[in-house]
């Protein structure tokens, strides 16, 4: 077909395949009469595989590919771009979702600053090492008294497994906000 009788095919006008043209949208291929043209079949493949339904312009979003796996159910016509347009729209409106969320947790003041929390594990990560050392020291004279490997094992991981349930207790107390209280001013007054 000419581009003006693939216009009239598709039910566009002749803009519109100009534009195809441009974005090479279109299979050109010789036909019977040994002239290029535009190759109907193919094309429209590919069309139907680009183009937004609702709007008739190319999709700009990575969308399925066209050579889709998936098979019509029986009686459906495969519609590759009407998949396409509806993949494009579930994923704007998940990302739509994501930042509603996003503001509303930033309003709640749920979200804290990665500053903060790099500051938080950095305290987090002195007490453990502090409890941890605390432990071995009082249980210093019960390992260099062991004789057997595994006995002095099971005395380290028992003074680690105290370490870390004396942390847990003083977290749970709240001994991260006491030293965030402590931090603030400081803080002020540089």
């Amino acid at each position: 077909m000419t581009q003006a009788e693939f216009a009239a095919h598709r039910g566009v006008g002749k803009s519109a395949v100009s534009n195809w043209k441009k974005a090479g949208l279109l299979v050109f291929a010789e036909g019977p009469d040994g002239k290029l043209g535009v190759h109907v079949e193919r094309t429209d493949a590919k069309l139907n595989a680009r183009i937004d339904p609702t709007r008739g312009r190319p999709t700009t979003a990575i969308g399925e590919p066209s050579g889709s796996s998936e098979m019509p159910l029986d009686g459906e016509v495969a519609q590759p771009g009407l998949r396409n347009a509806a993949a494009v729209r579930v994923e704007v409106a998940e990302e739509e979702l994501v930042a509603k969320r996003m503001k509303n947790a930033e309003g709640a003041r749920a979200l804290v600053p990665l500053i903060e929390v790099e500051r938080r594990l950095g305290q987090l990560g002195r007490m453990a090492r502090e409890r941890v050392e605390a432990e071995l020291r009082g249980m210093a004279e019960q390992i260099a008294g062991a004789t057997e490997g595994r006995t002095v094992m099971m005395l380290m991981a028992s003074a680690c497994d105290a370490a870390f349930g004396a942390l847990a207790d003083a977290i749970e107390r709240g001994a991260l906000a006491e030293v965030d209280d402590d931090a603030e001013p400081e803080a002020e007054a540089a």
